[in-house]
């Protein structure tokens, strides 16, 4: 499951926010792959992409691989 349908549901965004210490703001960059004016797109540490598919595997129904969210 990639990261953008798994917090697509509330519940689960918050929850996965709470549990890896990042904001739900910043989980959605991540997942969009935001880019600020003239910035490069928002790319989680490999710490926080672990601790997404460590966490995101604990709240269910699927897990989101910490390789889909690195380039």
């Amino acid at each position: 499951m990639d990261l953008l349908a798994f917090i697509a549901d509330p519940a689960r965004k918050a929850a996965l926010a709470e549990r890896t210490g990042a904001s739900a703001a910043y989980l959605w960059q991540i997942a969009t792959g935001w880019t600020p004016k003239g910035g490069k797109p928002k790319r989680p540490s490999i710490e926080l992409a672990l601790s997404i598919e460590r966490h995101s595997r604990a709240i269910g129904p699927e897990c989101v691989p910490w390789r889909s969210l690195l380039p």
